[in-house]
């Protein structure tokens, strides 16, 4: 795993989703805290709650297949502000 590169992308990125996560195997588990000191906002879209659930700022239980398209869906129509806004 290219660690390095993914820590760049957060630096870069304007959000942080994670999605079919078990939330306990590192150094993946830990990318939700960094994205949260990064000051990015953060999802959680999995079947269950995650091992890490509570360090997301929102989280969306269900299908990833019926779940991001509609998140996607918000985004593309109103924008990343809008679609974090619509999450639980």
């Amino acid at each position: 795993m290219q660690t390095s590169r993914i820590f760049e992308a957060l630096g870069e990125a304007d959000a942080f989703a994670a999605i079919g996560t078990s939330g306990a195997v590192y150094p993946a588990a830990g990318f939700v805290a960094a994205a949260r000191q990064l000051g990015l906002s953060t999802c959680e879209f999995n079947l269950e709650l995650a091992d890490n659930a509570g360090s997301f700022d929102h989280a969306v239980y269900g299908r990833a297949s019926e779940t991001v398209p509609r998140f996607a869906e918000i985004v593309e129509r109103e924008g990343l502000r809008a679609a974090f806004a619509a999450l639980p």
